[in-house]
Protein backbone atom coordinates (compact mmCIF):
# COMPACT_ATOMS: atom_id res chain seq x y z
CA UNK A 1 0.00 0.00 0.00
CA UNK A 2 0.92 3.72 -0.85
CA UNK A 3 2.56 5.71 2.14
CA UNK A 4 -0.05 8.86 2.91
CA UNK A 5 1.12 12.35 2.94
CA UNK A 6 -0.23 15.55 3.60
CA UNK A 7 -1.19 17.80 0.11
CA UNK A 8 -2.66 21.21 0.12
CA UNK A 9 -5.57 21.75 -2.87
CA UNK A 10 -7.37 25.03 -3.91
CA UNK A 11 -10.88 24.36 -3.89
CA UNK A 12 -12.54 25.38 -7.46
CA UNK A 13 -16.45 26.60 -8.03
CA UNK A 14 -17.60 26.36 -4.43
CA UNK A 15 -17.53 22.86 -4.16
CA UNK A 16 -16.01 22.43 -0.53
CA UNK A 17 -18.88 20.11 1.00
CA UNK A 18 -18.72 17.99 -2.43
CA UNK A 19 -14.62 17.84 -1.78
CA UNK A 20 -15.32 16.62 2.14
CA UNK A 21 -17.62 13.97 1.30
CA UNK A 22 -15.61 12.36 -1.59
CA UNK A 23 -12.58 12.48 0.38
CA UNK A 24 -14.15 10.59 3.23
CA UNK A 25 -15.75 8.37 0.88
CA UNK A 26 -12.15 7.40 -0.34
CA UNK A 27 -11.17 6.96 2.42
CA UNK A 28 -8.89 9.57 3.22
CA UNK A 29 -8.46 12.45 5.67
CA UNK A 30 -8.89 16.16 5.60
CA UNK A 31 -8.18 19.21 7.44
CA UNK A 32 -10.10 22.85 6.53
CA UNK A 33 -8.23 25.54 8.92
CA UNK A 34 -11.80 26.91 10.66
CA UNK A 35 -12.79 29.97 12.48
CA UNK A 36 -15.69 31.27 14.74
CA UNK A 37 -17.22 35.11 13.58
CA UNK A 38 -19.98 36.48 15.05
CA UNK A 39 -23.27 36.00 13.23
CA UNK A 40 -24.90 39.45 12.28
CA UNK A 41 -27.83 38.75 13.52
CA UNK A 42 -26.47 37.36 16.96
CA UNK A 43 -28.40 39.95 19.48
CA UNK A 44 -30.04 38.02 22.25
CA UNK A 45 -28.13 34.53 20.81
CA UNK A 46 -26.40 32.96 23.39
CA UNK A 47 -22.23 32.85 23.51
CA UNK A 48 -22.33 29.20 21.34
CA UNK A 49 -24.61 29.80 18.75
CA UNK A 50 -23.75 33.53 18.17
CA UNK A 51 -20.86 32.23 16.15
CA UNK A 52 -20.50 30.21 13.09
CA UNK A 53 -17.62 28.64 11.63
CA UNK A 54 -15.35 30.13 8.42
CA UNK A 55 -12.76 29.33 6.59
CA UNK A 56 -9.35 30.89 7.67
CA UNK A 57 -8.07 30.60 3.91
CA UNK A 58 -11.29 30.47 1.42
CA UNK A 59 -11.08 27.67 -1.15
CA UNK A 60 -7.83 25.65 0.54
CA UNK A 61 -8.00 22.15 2.00
CA UNK A 62 -5.56 19.55 3.24
CA UNK A 63 -5.70 16.21 2.33
CA UNK A 64 -4.06 13.58 3.73
CA UNK A 65 -3.59 11.08 0.73
CA UNK A 66 -1.30 8.52 -1.40
CA UNK A 67 0.59 10.32 -4.59
CA UNK A 68 -1.43 7.61 -6.73
CA UNK A 69 -4.91 9.41 -5.16
CA UNK A 70 -3.43 13.11 -5.85
CA UNK A 71 -2.69 11.92 -9.83
CA UNK A 72 -5.88 10.70 -10.25
CA UNK A 73 -7.45 14.21 -9.15
CA UNK A 74 -4.94 16.18 -11.50
CA UNK A 75 -5.64 13.96 -14.34
CA UNK A 76 -9.33 14.32 -13.81
CA UNK A 77 -10.80 17.32 -15.84
CA UNK A 78 -13.68 17.40 -13.89
CA UNK A 79 -12.16 17.77 -10.82
CA UNK A 80 -12.55 20.79 -8.37
CA UNK A 81 -9.10 20.47 -6.95
CA UNK A 82 -6.07 22.31 -7.78
CA UNK A 83 -2.62 20.85 -6.06
CA UNK A 84 -0.24 23.19 -4.46
CA UNK A 85 2.94 22.01 -6.25
CA UNK A 86 6.28 22.75 -5.42
CA UNK A 87 7.93 26.02 -6.26
CA UNK A 88 9.29 26.29 -9.96
CA UNK A 89 7.88 22.45 -10.36
CA UNK A 90 5.06 20.64 -11.55
CA UNK A 91 5.21 18.34 -8.69
CA UNK A 92 2.75 18.06 -6.34
CA UNK A 93 4.20 19.31 -2.90
CA UNK A 94 4.09 17.39 0.29
CA UNK A 95 3.36 18.70 3.50
CA UNK A 96 6.14 17.68 6.14
CA UNK A 97 3.94 15.53 8.85
CA UNK A 98 5.08 18.06 11.89
CA UNK A 99 4.46 20.92 9.56
CA UNK A 100 1.08 19.94 9.33
CA UNK A 101 0.53 19.39 12.68
CA UNK A 102 1.82 22.41 14.16
CA UNK A 103 -0.10 24.12 11.55
CA UNK A 104 -2.98 22.31 12.93
CA UNK A 105 -2.28 22.79 16.35
CA UNK A 106 -1.66 26.33 15.81
CA UNK A 107 -4.97 26.73 14.20
CA UNK A 108 -7.29 24.77 15.92
CA UNK A 109 -5.88 26.21 19.74
CA UNK A 110 -6.08 30.36 18.67
CA UNK A 111 -9.00 29.64 16.18
CA UNK A 112 -10.49 33.30 17.21
CA UNK A 113 -7.29 35.35 17.07
CA UNK A 114 -5.55 33.72 13.85
CA UNK A 115 -5.93 35.49 10.39
CA UNK A 116 -4.11 34.66 6.84
CA UNK A 117 -1.55 36.73 5.67
CA UNK A 118 0.44 36.75 2.24
CA UNK A 119 3.77 34.46 2.17
CA UNK A 120 6.01 38.03 1.59
CA UNK A 121 5.54 38.65 5.09
CA UNK A 122 7.60 36.07 6.23
CA UNK A 123 11.02 37.18 7.43
CA UNK A 124 13.05 36.64 10.02
CA UNK A 125 14.70 33.43 11.98
CA UNK A 126 12.57 30.68 13.08
CA UNK A 127 11.46 30.33 16.69
CA UNK A 128 9.85 27.75 19.03
CA UNK A 129 7.11 29.03 21.76
CA UNK A 130 7.94 27.81 25.36
CA UNK A 131 4.74 28.82 27.27
CA UNK A 132 1.19 29.64 26.87
CA UNK A 133 -1.10 28.56 24.41
CA UNK A 134 1.13 27.86 21.31
CA UNK A 135 4.08 26.23 23.60
CA UNK A 136 5.82 23.87 21.29
CA UNK A 137 4.93 25.08 18.10
CA UNK A 138 7.37 26.74 15.52
CA UNK A 139 6.93 29.23 13.12
CA UNK A 140 8.76 33.01 12.79
CA UNK A 141 7.61 36.44 14.41
CA UNK A 142 7.53 39.47 12.29
CA UNK A 143 5.45 42.23 11.84
CA UNK A 144 1.45 42.24 10.74
CA UNK A 145 -0.07 45.24 11.05
CA UNK A 146 2.16 46.92 12.44
CA UNK A 147 2.35 44.70 15.67
CA UNK A 148 5.25 41.80 16.06
CA UNK A 149 3.27 38.33 15.29
CA UNK A 150 4.00 34.89 15.50
CA UNK A 151 3.31 33.47 12.65
CA UNK A 152 3.20 29.44 11.32
CA UNK A 153 3.26 28.89 7.27
CA UNK A 154 3.26 26.10 4.94
CA UNK A 155 5.82 26.90 2.33
CA UNK A 156 4.55 27.93 -0.55
CA UNK A 157 1.26 27.40 0.52
CA UNK A 158 -0.37 29.29 3.51
CA UNK A 159 0.80 31.38 6.28
CA UNK A 160 -1.34 32.57 9.43
CA UNK A 161 -0.60 34.89 11.87
CA UNK A 162 -1.44 34.86 15.41
CA UNK A 163 -2.13 37.27 18.57
CA UNK A 164 1.32 39.04 19.94
CA UNK A 165 3.48 36.44 21.98
CA UNK A 166 5.34 37.90 24.83
CA UNK A 167 8.84 37.86 24.46
CA UNK A 168 9.92 35.67 27.23
CA UNK A 169 8.22 32.82 25.65
CA UNK A 170 10.22 33.19 22.28
CA UNK A 171 13.43 30.98 21.72
CA UNK A 172 15.26 31.40 18.36
CA UNK A 173 16.34 28.07 16.62
CA UNK A 174 19.40 27.60 16.02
Amino acid sequence: MEEQHWYAYRVYRNKMKEVKETVLRDGFTYYVPMRPVMKNDSYGLSEEDAYEEEPVIPSLIFIRSTPGYVESIRKNPESPLGVYCSPGTKNPSVIPDNEMEIFMFVTRTGCRTVESIGLDFIRGDRVRITGGMFCGAEGYITRVHGTRRFVVMIEGVAAIATVYIPRHFIEKIQ
